[in-house]
């Protein structure tokens, strides 16, 4: 039943992205100038953020999943080095694109920090994964995936922006860049240290008490059998500290 729960909840990003992918991003993978728009002057750039982005957001919940049910090493391992080399060249491509936007300089600080969150957030759990910490590198891909989906968040929110006719366009888009990422990764963290606060505590087994060993003999005289010059039995006793006789 919770691998049913894990394959639906990680099934749904996947959807998405997919809509996302043909719905957004798509229009974009062509060699015709006019689709472009805006971004004509830098449509290189745009290229390799959307493909290296659509790569790791539909890489990601299958990394998710290998990894939370601990499923085919070697695949999580490949899948993990090209999640990482597309979170990279994505990383890249939106840094130019934030710094070179049409939409100003907040706009642009949003991207930016997004894009920033979404490489730290990755470095972090491969350097985790590198040092073995396994449950650290759970933690922080999921941020980092989060931070993947941001680029789909931000459409899902620049829309509903619109639909409500909230400001204007570059509101939105100024909005939507700051709201995409902050507020899911906000919940996802509260949602994982919430679980360690109201996690019930593992009861510390009781310690068994150790043997005690002493030197100090029991009760009664410790004696050692002995002879004198004359041949004649003696014994001593610890006790008296003297022989007898």
């Amino acid at each position: 039943m919770r691998q049913r729960g894990n394959i639906a909840i990680l099934c749904a990003p996947t959807a998405l992205g997919l809509w996302f992918f043909y719905d957004f991003a798509l229009r974009y993978l062509t060699s015709e100038p006019h689709q472009f728009g805006i971004y004509q002057p830098r449509h290189q750039w745009l290229y390799v953020h959307i493909l290296a982005g659509m790569v790791a957001l539909l890489i990601g919940p299958a990394q998710l999943w290998l990894g939370m049910n601990k499923r085919t090493a070697i695949l999580h391992r490949i899948l993990g080095v090209l999640y990482v080399v597309a979170v990279g060249a994505g990383g890249t491509a939106a840094f130019y694109l934030a710094v070179h936007n049409d939409f100003g300089w907040v706009f642009g600080i949003g991207f930016f920090s997004m894009t920033t969150v979404w490489i730290v957030t990755t470095a972090l759990a491969t350097i985790a994964i590198l040092m073995r910490r396994v449950e650290q590198h759970r933690e922080w891909m999921i941020r980092s995936y989060v931070v993947t989906f941001g680029f789909v968040t931000f459409r899902v929110t620049e829309s509903v922006l619109d639909l409500a006719n909230v400001g204007t366009m570059v509101e939105q888009l100024t909005a939507a860049s700051w709201l995409a990422w902050t507020v899911p990764l906000f919940i996802t963290e509260s949602i994982m240290q919430g679980r360690k606060i109201f996690k019930k505590p593992v009861p510390v087994p009781m310690l068994r008490e150790a043997r005690t060993y002493t030197l100090q003999p029991e009760a009664g005289d410790l004696t050692h059998q002995n002879a004198d010059s004359r041949g004649a039995p003696q014994t001593f006793t610890a006790r008296s500290g003297q022989f007898h006789s």
